[in-house]
Formats: C-alpha cells, structure tokens, sequence
C-alpha cells in the first residue's frame, strides 16, 4: 500500500510562481494534494485563515507535517533536497553556480513584465488597473484596524499593493517593458552555454532548468519569445517541453480559459486549515495529473 500523501500545495494555475513550485515537486518525483485558491475573484490568499498559514498571503504555499514553505524558492530548495542524485544540485561542484541563477531570477519582477505588457498593449486598463489596487489596499488598511490577528500582515500587504501601483504607473508602460526586456535579455545571455542533448548544468536538470522552464513560457505567453535569441536556449527550450513533468506540472504558454474558469468553480472547497488526507489506495494523488484544459 502507497504510504500517505502528507504535502498539500496551495496554489493558483494561472500564477507564476506556483508554476514554479508545481514543476520542482513533479521534477523530484514528490506526490503532492493540490489546493487550488482564487487569488482574482474571491482573492481566497487574502483570507484570515489563509493568513494564519502565510503571512506573506501569497502563492504558493507547501504544507507538509512540520513542513510549511510560503515562498516558491524555499519549495525549490526542498525538491532539489528531496530529488537527491536525480538534480544536478547533488553535485557540490555545481551547487553555487545553480543557486547563483537562481538568485539572478528572484531578482525579475515577473508581475512587472506580465503587467507592462498588458498595459502597453492595452493602455485603457491603467486606470482600472489603478483603481483595483487602490481599493485593495484600502481594504486591508480597513481590516488591519478591525482585528488584532496580525494587523501588521495586513498593514504590510497594503504597502506592497501601493508599491505595485507606484511601479504600474510612475512611467508610461512602454517604457517600463523596455527596461523588463532589457533584464530579461541580460539574465537570458549570462545563462552558461548549453551543450547539445544537455541541461543547463549537465546531463541532469537542476533548480535552474525549472525557473527557466518556466520563465520561457511565460515570455511565450506574453508573445516575448523574440527574447530569447540564444539558438542553444532555443534548443532547450524545445527539449524541455518534451518533458513528462512540463505537461504534468500545468506549466502554461499560453492563457487557458478553460482552465481559469474551473479553478474559480473548485476554489471556494478548498480546505485551508484542515490536514490534507492521505490518498487512496492505488490512487495517484491529484497533484501529479495533468488537469484536463
């Protein structure tokens, strides 16, 4: 008999980041309960009891029995742990190189290139885009003054959200784009050369592979594929997707409507605080099928 599937994922499919975590535990071969929030309509990581989880009020979040990771690079960390001899992260040799791009990664502001596109394309959202996250920080000043279970959390998401906003409109969105694709570009170049039928640091994958794995599908998203100009990035590209873990992770290059809609239906039966039970016998937990699109 399977032995129990103890790690829940709570996370959105569209989001990015959850992209990230989702490949890194289907990569390293770990089950995992999928926990699908909606973090657009009900805004469900902004819940009082979603907060006694993560402060951050953020996805993903990785709960496991003494195990809770609230940030998409911990959940990284603890799949290459996990993954042992399967990563090259096993390798001591390599092991500050890999951590070295993925720094260089954290460093985008993915939202920043995701939402400059948007906006230049579509220069009729900045007003509603503004109005969104002026409401959303009135409310959680609002709420922060009403409760005394972590104000300061509250207080704090508020203060990102008129950061965001500051960041969204201080200069016209083309311009902002063209600075997001110039760091783009140049964490793209720094990337070490690829050797043909390789990964990024040899013959195994490694927490690297994952963040650009799902960065190129996000600039394939956003129709920034002319970003990666590298023909061995090119060539990696094309093989990672071939990948049994890329489909099975919901790694998207492209918006799924489809898919969208039914996380907004699933969302609201969530359980946030309860354990996550284990999985039935002979069952695959969900986390590791592919959700229909």
């Amino acid at each position: 008999m399977p032995a129990p599937v103890e790690l829940e994922l709570f996370h959105a499919p569209s989001s990015y980041y959850s992209m990230v975590a989702r490949l890194a535990l289907v990569e390293a071969h770990l089950p995992w309960i999928s926990r699908v929030l909606d973090i657009h309509l009900a805004r469900q990581q902004l819940s009082d009891a979603y907060r006694l989880l993560n402060p951050g009020m953020t996805v993903p979040t990785l709960r496991g029995r003494d195990l809770v990771l609230t940030d998409s690079i911990e959940i990284l960390a603890f799949a290459a742990t996990q993954a042992g001899c399967l990563w090259a992260d096993d390798d001591p040799d390599l092991r500050g190189k890999i951590t070295a791009v993925v720094q260089e990664h954290a460093a985008l502001s993915i939202e920043t290139l995701t939402f400059s596109k948007l906006l230049a394309s579509n220069p009729r959202l900045v007003p509603f885009v503004a109005r969104l996250l002026r409401g959303l920080s009135h409310n959680l000043e609002r709420r922060a003054g009403c409760t005394d279970r972590d104000p300061a959390a509250l207080r704090a998401k508020a203060t990102q959200n008129r950061e965001r906003l500051q960041r969204f409109t201080q200069a016209p969105a083309a311009e902002t784009l063209r600075a997001m694709r110039a760091q783009v570009q140049g964490f793209l170049q720094r990337l070490p050369v690829v050797a043909p039928d390789q990964w990024l640091f040899g013959a195994r994958i490694s927490r690297a592979d994952v963040v650009l794995a799902v960065l190129i599908a996000r600039l394939v998203m956003v129709e920034e594929w002319a970003l990666v100009q590298r023909d061995d990035l090119r060539q990696w590209w094309s093989r990672y997707q071939r990948r049994p873990a890329f489909a099975a992770a919901e790694v998207w290059t492209g918006f799924r409507r489809g898919r969208f809609l039914q996380a907004l239906l699933m969302a609201p039966c969530t359980p946030i605080l309860s354990p996550a039970p284990p999985a039935a016998p002979g069952q695959a937990p969900p986390g590791l099928q592919p959700p229909p699109d």
